[in-house]
């Protein structure tokens, strides 16, 4: 019979450990994820890396995503695989589950997704089988994720809604958080605004009263997105730059990409794209730390449809042709149809 997490022995030394996981975790996600990995590297001395048991198996795992939150993913990996090697040695079920889920999402950032749903189903069968419920949730949160990518909302949708049931039925705040943040951005993509609304309000009241900055600030950008699409600027340059605060206070790249994208985004919508065009050459520079592949394509979108409206249509049908094959290979469906579009208009300069 496998080891579960609540298998693993309660001396006063795995209970210094948790605590420090526990401190390390509201660092990661509040405004110090530095501090979090070196609370994650005291706790691996008190464990002894040299010692391989389930309690290591699990704080390789929580360094791996504290820096994987920081857009640290090539450090993050070696962690994860090392916490599935020594959960597999050990037949410690929840371990493998739950660094599978951790390989998964990053496979999912990265674009790879058939690899990643192949890693989710796997975790997903072992954290049934071990009654882990709150992992369920978090991969049904990721199959959701991948659904949407691969333009099939009302899939995301069932799979958003099935895993926020189980968090609320855990009084899980975080999972809550994060999963009505996805939601928002689902609900606004089939029309159902002020759903998205509601989602997004309660997903930042949970985020701020938890001091919870990674989420606040991912939602901050889903509602910039939703302004601008609504054609309130004042409101989406207001909610650009809390994200753009957030993402530098938490030395976050990959974050501040997005908050810069939106921000180039803005200026071009507003008709100063020279702005646009220094603040997207920013946001590329800065898309590259967190191997975020679609993040990749919509910056790629942005800086084509610039150049174009600056007059180089050579140059923008050639970035645009770039973002659009970025999209097809990861399957971003609704992405890819976007650039085609825009592809179309550039081929045919009367449009």
């Amino acid at each position: 019979m496998g080891i579960h997490a609540d298998n693993t022995r309660r001396t006063p030394a795995t209970v210094e450990v948790r605590r420090l996981a526990e401190l390390a975790r509201a660092a990661g996600m509040g405004d110090a994820p530095g501090c979090g990995v070196d609370w994650c590297r005291d706790a691996l001395l008190l464990v002894g890396a040299d010692t391989e048991n389930p309690l290591l198996a699990d704080v390789l795992r929580w360094q791996g995503s504290v820096l994987r939150d920081s857009g640290l993913t090539a450090q993050a990996e070696p962690l994860y695989h090392q916490s599935l090697r020594i959960a597999h040695a050990l037949d410690y079920e929840s371990g493998r589950a739950h660094a599978l889920n951790c390989l998964g999402s990053l496979a999912q950032r990265r674009g790879e997704v058939e690899k990643a749903a192949g890693l989710f189903r796997d975790a997903s069968a072992i954290a049934q089988r071990c009654g882990e419920t709150r992992l369920v949730a978090m991969i049904e949160e990721n199959l959701g994720i991948l659904a949407d990518i691969r333009g099939q909302p009302a899939s995301a949708l069932a799979y958003y809604l099935k895993s926020l049931r189980t968090f609320e039925s855990i009084d899980d705040e975080q999972g809550i958080s994060r999963v009505l943040n996805n939601l928002g951005i689902t609900y606004v993509k089939v029309g159902r605004i002020a759903d998205a609304e509601h989602a997004y309000a309660r997903a930042l009241s949970i985020a701020h009263d938890r001091g919870d900055l990674l989420t606040e600030g991912a939602v901050h950008e889903n509602r910039a997105e939703l302004q601008m699409q609504q054609n309130d600027l004042r409101g989406a340059l207001a909610s650009i730059a809390r994200a753009l605060e957030i993402a530098e206070q938490r030395r976050d790249g990959p974050r501040r990409a997005i908050a810069l994208k939106l921000r180039g985004t803005l200026e071009r919508r507003s008709n100063n794209p020279r702005a646009a065009m220094q603040t997207l050459r920013s946001a590329l520079t800065w898309s590259t730390a967190g191997e975020d592949a679609l993040l990749a394509a919509e910056v790629l979108f942005e800086y084509g449809a610039t150049l174009r409206d600056l007059g180089d249509h050579s140059m923008a049908q050639d970035v645009l042709s770039m973002a659009l094959r970025a999209s097809e290979r990861i399957g971003a469906r609704d992405w890819a149809g976007r650039v085609r579009l825009r592809l179309h208009s550039e081929a045919d300069p009367t449009t």
